[in-house]
């Protein structure tokens, strides 16, 4: 399959960010977009904007997923919603922090595709972007919210097995640092912000809705299986060596 041989797209965090890049990128594709996010004030706008139709939905709501998603018969899944937190260390992370992270990053995401790709599978045709992270592929010292986009990349590797022989296709997509607002509610104050975003030229949304693009218009016996992504002047990875001197 290519792109122009699918019809409809379910794209979750669609009211900013990347969300709402790639149901820019797909609306202008030609496809009717179903838009999912918990903020109607936001995706009002996107709709006006695109034409996209919208879902104000909050995936903590397991039951709501598996009554609302799979009559969409959605030919695309973007599945981008998530949130990060913890920047300021494990350490120093909150229960409620935690749990939201988890829930969210990992719980939620899996139930999303669950109700979803059942109708792919059956259908014989379909495919599945994650919107992953680096954070999943390099120990960058974000270790709760490593730890659940490395859920996803595991999750990625091992569901792909399953679909063999089904026709339905699976992308990770795995950026770097992107300039959303995602970092708003990452950091708990606006000068360690504007610091961890400083210094280089980020990511965009936009180029991540290029690289969504991309996956999934290539040829149908073609699947591409992750793509890595950073800032031109983002290297992850190395080592940071710092001794604990004895009190």
């Amino acid at each position: 399959m290519v792109l122009s041989e699918y019809k409809t797209a379910l794209v979750t965090g669609a009211s900013s960010g990347i969300g709402a890049a790639c149901v820019r990128a797909l609306r202008e594709k030609g496809l009717d977009v179903v838009a999912l996010a918990r903020r109607e004030d936001r995706l009002a706008p996107l709709a006006k904007e695109t034409g996209c139709r919208i879902m104000v939905q909050d995936l903590m709501d397991t039951a709501a997923i598996y009554t609302e998603l799979p009559s969409l018969n959605a030919d695309i899944l973007v599945n981008n919603a998530g949130l990060g937190r913890g920047y300021d260390g494990f350490l120093k992370s909150t229960p409620d922090e935690i749990d939201q992270m988890v829930n969210l990053n990992v719980s939620a995401a899996f139930h999303v595709v669950r109700a979803v790709a059942e109708g792919m599978a059956e259908r014989k045709s379909g495919h599945i972007v994650q919107i992953g992270s680096i954070a999943a592929l390099y120990p960058i010292g974000l270790p709760v919210y490593g730890g659940t986009k490395g859920a996803i990349h595991m999750f990625s590797q091992h569901f792909r097995i399953e679909l063999a022989g089904t026709g339905v296709r699976h992308t990770e997509i795995c950026p770097g640092r992107i300039a959303t607002e995602f970092f708003d509610s990452a950091f708990k104050a606006e000068k360690d912000r504007d610091a961890f975003l400083s210094g280089y030229s980020p990511l965009q949304p936009s180029d991540i809705a290029a690289a969504v693009l991309f996956a999934v218009d290539t040829p149908w016996h073609v699947n591409v299986s992750t793509i890595e992504l950073t800032p031109t002047e983002q290297a992850p990875g190395g080592a940071l060596i710092e001794q604990a001197r004895p009190k």
